[in-house]
């Protein structure tokens, strides 16, 4: 959602793919590392940056978002990179961390408003929101369960990632407003009117320097989905997400549970094989 939202932004012509960092935090306030300097929007949506998968969290757990994404700029991108930028695949929530205090730079709001305005709204997603879900203390929504099966000790909107990573993991809503977004690539992958130009979403689904990872989705082939099929999934240690898109035959599938870990990663699959299964049965009806 972070790398369409970018996107849009692109649309827009406030941001290019190959806008840079010193582009970007280009005051003397800012001292990015001279490998640093020279990554670009591409590289760091499609985890090709350089930078370390994680942040240590525990430095960053202000309650203002955007302050402490703006302090992991001025931290983090001061150190040398793990890797030359462009030249491996790292899977990097601090790369979109990075990713939000970008959008922020060039917008003047936050990387939350951004959402709203460009991706929540315009798609209807009106259970759309940042952060924990449910009125602490009370069963109004689903409990998160760690990766034991035990329920986590508190909800309730502060009960999640840090709002340091709203980019790379903080957004809930329904899965009926999931499904928005995901029938909304649908559309604009088979060139039907979408959120975007068709362009657009071939972009953030094609691996821009080989591999299997795109921006924002992982690039694979199915016999099930006739070809090409877009899938991602991914954890805040209390819940786990994954869908599946088959653009060839217009069909997704989006699984999500409330325990992290193994035993939340196998479930989604099973009921994703059982979708799979069952819509193959009945393809033909």
């Amino acid at each position: 959602m972070t790398a369409t939202l970018v996107a849009q932004l692109i649309k827009q012509e406030r941001l290019s793919w190959d806008t840079t960092l010193a582009e970007v935090f280009s005051d003397s306030s800012f001292k990015i590392h001279p490998d640093l300097r020279g990554v670009t929007v591409l590289h760091l949506v499609s985890h090709r940056s350089g930078l370390p998968a994680n942040l240590d969290l525990t430095d960053y757990l202000g309650v203002n978002g955007g302050r402490e994404r703006l302090r992991a700029v001025r931290q983090e991108l001061a150190k040398p990179p793990e890797n030359t930028p462009g030249s491996k695949y790292e899977y990097s929530n601090l790369g979109y961390v990075i990713v939000g205090s970008l959008v922020e730079k060039v917008t003047g709001k936050s990387w939350e408003k951004n959402m709203m305005e460009h991706v929540f709204r315009p798609l209807e997603m009106t259970s759309a929101g940042i952060g924990g879900i449910g009125t602490p203390g009370k069963v109004d929504q689903t409990w998160g369960h760690t990766a034991d099966g035990q329920p986590v000790p508190m909800n309730g909107p502060k009960v999640d990632n840090p709002p340091v990573m709203g980019p790379p993991g903080r957004v809930h809503c329904s899965i009926q407003d999931w499904s928005k977004y995901v029938a909304d690539f649908l559309l604009g992958m088979s060139g039907k009117p979408a959120l975007m130009p068709t362009a657009a979403y071939k972009k953030l689904s094609t691996p821009p320097f080989g591999g299997d990872y795109a921006l924002g989705w992982i690039v694979t082939e199915r016999d099930w989905a006739g070809g090409m099929a877009l899938t991602h999934s991914g954890s805040n240690t209390m819940n786990y997400a994954t869908v599946w898109i088959a653009p060839q035959k217009d069909f997704a599938i989006l699984a999500c549970t409330n325990q992290a870990g193994d035993a939340g990663a196998a479930a989604c699959d099973a009921a994703v094989t059982a979708l799979i299964e069952h819509h193959a049965a009945t393809a033909g009806e």
